[in-house]
């Protein structure tokens, strides 16, 4: 199994309480012409967190055989850790969803360092031109209705255990809410509560 490169072990700031699964999830324009989402998520997770199919877990895929299909799931390890690269795409939308889905918090962060983590999230929501994404136990973003910030970030924070959002939204937050990591080339900033 391929190792991630990065020389330093594993630490973590914060202690995410997952105990089902950690999930990371982006709300992603669509955009007809384009590559699948699953397919170019995949290519960065080979590139930057060096992770490498799985080959005792099934790949699970619903469609019409024609397009996108319009939920994928592609079982992957990263620094031995299982997980599935999930994306979902409606015919016709105008949003899709791309979600990791890694075990446990406890189990994920022996092996994964926090700032990998985040620079490979940072990654995708940048190729995707995702406008926001949510940190949660298990649950996807779904599709929040990006036009209306001032519902939409309660909404996402009230339901997940952190939001990652553009700076502009943090107004719209809980009162004491603060930022605890900007991903610098989306320009978006991980609220964790």
């Amino acid at each position: 199994m391929a190792q991630d490169p990065s020389p330093d072990p594993p630490g973590w700031r914060c202690c995410l309480p997952t105990s089902d699964s950690t999930t990371i999830s982006l709300s992603c324009p669509l955009e007809p012409g384009h590559p699948w989402l699953a397919g170019r998520a995949l290519d960065i997770l080979r590139q930057e967190a060096v992770t490498e199919s799985d080959q005792t877990r099934d790949r699970y895929a619903v469609g019409r055989r024609r397009g996108a299909p319009l939920l994928l799931g592609e079982p992957l390890i990263w620094n031995g850790v299982p997980l599935v690269v999930e994306a979902v795409e409606p015919q016709g939308g105008a949003l899709g969803e791309l979600t990791l889905r890694l075990p446990p918090w406890s189990e994920m962060a022996e092996h994964i360092p926090e700032e990998r983590l985040w620079a490979v999230t940072d990654r995708l929501a940048t190729e995707f031109n995702s406008h926001c994404g949510v940190v949660s136990d298990g649950r996807a973003i779904g599709y929040p209705d990006i036009g209306e910030p001032r519902l939409t970030a309660p909404r996402l924070q009230l339901l997940h255990l952190g939001v990652v959002v553009p700076a502009g939204w943090l107004r719209f937050l809980r009162r004491g809410s603060t930022p605890y990591h900007e991903l610098s080339q989306s320009r978006l900033v991980v609220v964790l509560e």
